[in-house]
């Protein structure tokens, strides 16, 4: 039932660009959508005893903004033996449940009732099992770095696979030791223990894809794939990199649905502009059997695995900040005329006890906090 973040908010179901002689026609769908919109359900039943999280949204016409997220439902799961498990909504569109440990003896379904009572509910699933990530390696290919995922079942029964990843990485600024006083400001002053770090930061960034992978035609149920590719000389590896992968198994119905969505959202190019595929979902609309519901029920144990790459492994990276530095005289007009969208970073001359003159730069290249945050996460070295 995973499925993505990025393209689910406006997918559209029947949309066709028709491109002949440099002209573009306007295409109408044999199928009008729904009032409503069609129900979106993201997420996967984590087995592990880990917080599981299902995402209840809709579907949006193509002039339509934002994403329609779905409030106010009633969300269970259910197994063969009557058992009965109910996520809570944590937040708007969110349902949530922590510490599940399902049998895997068992089948299971979900059933969802929308707040307008329409009722949802997906075929009895097995509770498949997920081998550990072997290893996230990488290696210095076409001036940048390649990211590979590598995972093996020594059953041969998962076969099916599905990964998505989080980045993160440390950036600097330039080092100020500068500071602006009054507002407007009227001159510079030092910088004290008691100010913001402001040079040191970290940003964050997401795989904005469907990365799958199968070995289905394989003897052997081992996997090798790219996962993704920093350019040469990036920021993102500029001091520290680290990227965590999750891994999710599917059954062969499941990976073809996910196989249908990816082709639908990413194979012109945009995720908006695909021709799509009929979806095949195991999820229904009871009280509609004819309206489409977008989403593929699973449960299995999700694995995870996490990497750092240092900038120290890179020879050669030679990132460089973008910014350049210029004089500013320290006196008020001066501010305002030439560093009026600048920070200071440090002197240039000074007559102890006043600096005369000072370096300036862009803002963004002095506080790293305008493109990042300078809370250092809980797992960094």
């Amino acid at each position: 039932m995973k499925i993505y973040k990025c393209a689910i908010n406006k997918l559209l179901l029947f949309v066709l660009v028709l491109l002949m002689g440099g002209c573009k026609e306007k295409y109408d769908s044999p199928v009008p959508p729904i009032e409503t919109g069609y129900l979106v359900v993201e997420g996967v039943i984590n087995n592990d005893g880990d917080t599981t999280d299902i995402k209840l949204s809709r579907t949006t016409n193509l002039g339509d903004t934002g994403k329609r997220v779905e409030t106010g439902a009633v969300v269970t799961i259910e197994g063969t033996d009557a058992s009965i498990y109910r996520l809570g909504e944590n937040f708007a569109g969110n349902y949530t449940i922590n510490n599940i440990h399902l049998d895997n003896s068992i089948q299971y379904r979900i059933n969802i009732q929308t707040s307008n009572n329409q009722q949802y509910r997906s075929d009895f699933v097995s509770v498949r099992s997920n081998p550990p990530i072997d290893s996230i390696t990488w290696a210095r290919e076409n001036n940048g770095v390649q990211i590979y995922i590598n995972t093996h079942d020594p059953q041969n029964n998962t076969r099916y696979y599905q990964w998505e990843f989080e980045e993160t990485w440390e950036f600097n600024t330039f080092f100020a030791t500068l500071k602006f006083v009054g507002n407007p400001a009227s001159g510079v002053a030092y910088r004290d223990v008691t100010d913001p770090k402001i040079y040191q930061c970290w940003q964050f960034d997401y795989s904005k894809t469907l990365l799958l992978g199968s070995s289905a035609k394989l003897s052997d149920d081992v996997i090798h794939l790219p996962l993704t590719f920093v350019p040469g000389k990036a920021r993102k590896m500029s001091v520290l990199y680290s990227i965590r992968v999750k891994q999710y198994s599917w059954s062969k119905e499941g990976y073809e649905f996910l196989e249908r969505m990816k082709k639908n959202t990413e194979s012109v190019g945009s995720v908006f502009d695909a021709q799509p595929s009929e979806l095949n979902t195991n999820i229904h609309c009871i009280t509609n059997p004819g309206q489409q519901v977008v989403g593929f029920f699973n449960i299995c144990n999700i694995e995870e695995k996490r990497i750092f790459i240092s900038n120290n492994d890179l020879p050669g990276w030679d990132y460089r900040l973008p910014c350049a530095k210029i004089v500013v005289p320290n006196n008020p007009d001066s501010i305002k005329d030439i560093a009026y969208s600048m920070l200071p970073v440090s002197a240039r001359e000074e007559r102890y006890p006043n600096i005369i003159s000072f370096y300036a730069a862009e803002s963004p290249c002095v506080d790293c906090r305008l493109t990042g945050t300078n809370i250092k996460p809980n797992f960094w070295p």
